[in-house]
């Protein structure tokens, strides 16, 4: 008689797909993008990941004014759109940008004395964030910094083998910011606690460009959620083209499927940036 075989052990395989949008710059975001991303991709995503600059804070920064914007509206903007975005996901995970804590933090930092400062952090908790602030709002809004130490990475988050990062390299170069950033993973890697890693995908940028990279890395700029500012439009014609769009893929176990990294470019059919 064959002996009979024992059958195989079954194991679970958890598929996740991840939606990466970011810099909306709010309230500056582009409406018809926001509303595209939420009509294509609410129903069929597991976690959006907001890859920084929710708020801008135009009305604090140092660049040249074009209209006058009070601080109170561009808070109730930034509240709206996340509200928006939190009833629309199930799961959203934010990374911070440069416009949203640090803004905020740089100018507080630059007019206060540090006595000052101290008071002010005992009365927040430490917390001088109005993103962290409107995220308590919603129970499926979190954020997920990159624990580095003693040190909490807010601009850096990884996902299985996904980094979303909101370094602020920039270069006109395609795909030079990207081979910058991928150089300073690889020399901070241990002082990042990173684990292994296959795609990384920047914000910060505004542009799009994919770049294979080594044997096993595809590296990524997400483009941007948001208006063309008027600082953008000046007679230095600074940077590139802004691509409105945001990236999906699916990640298996936790390994992302290479081949369903997309970027989804909104606006490849306007004249306009």
């Amino acid at each position: 008689r064959i002996p009979k075989e024992k059958p195989p052990k079954f194991y679970s395989r958890s598929t996740r797909k991840y939606c990466i949008a970011g810099d909306f710059h709010a309230p500056f975001q582009d409406n018809e993008a926001v509303a595209e991303l939420i009509a294509n991709e609410s129903g069929k995503t597991d976690t959006l990941i907001i890859s920084g600059d929710l708020m801008d804070f135009y009305g604090i920064s140092r660049f040249l004014k074009y209209e006058h914007i009070p601080i109170e509206q561009e808070i109730a903007g930034a509240d709206a759109l996340l509200t928006k975005l939190a009833s629309s996901f199930s799961d959203v995970l934010i990374v911070e940008g440069n416009h949203d804590a640090p803004r905020f933090e740089k100018q507080l930092r630059s007019f206060l004395s540090p006595e000052m400062m101290h008071c002010i952090e005992l009365l927040t908790g430490g917390n001088l964030s109005i993103v962290h602030l409107l995220a308590k709002r919603h129970g499926n809004v979190r954020f997920a910094p990159q624990e580095a130490g003693n040190y909490k990475l807010g601009w850096l988050t990884q996902v299985g083998d996904l980094i979303v990062s909101h370094a602020e390299k920039f270069s006109r170069v395609p795909g030079s910011a990207l081979r910058q950033i991928e150089e300073g993973m690889a020399d901070f890697e241990r002082v990042y606690n990173l684990q292994p890693w296959r795609v990384l995908v920047q914000a910060h940028t505004h542009a799009y460009s994919v770049v294979p990279w080594h044997s096993d890395k595809l590296l990524c700029e997400g483009g941007a959620m948001c208006l063309t500012h008027g600082y953008q439009m000046t007679a230095r014609m600074g940077g590139r083209p802004q691509r409105i769009g945001y990236t999906t893929l699916q990640q298996v176990d936790g390994k992302t499927d290479i081949g369903s990294v997309m970027f989804h470019w909104l606006n490849a059919e306007k004249r306009v940036a």
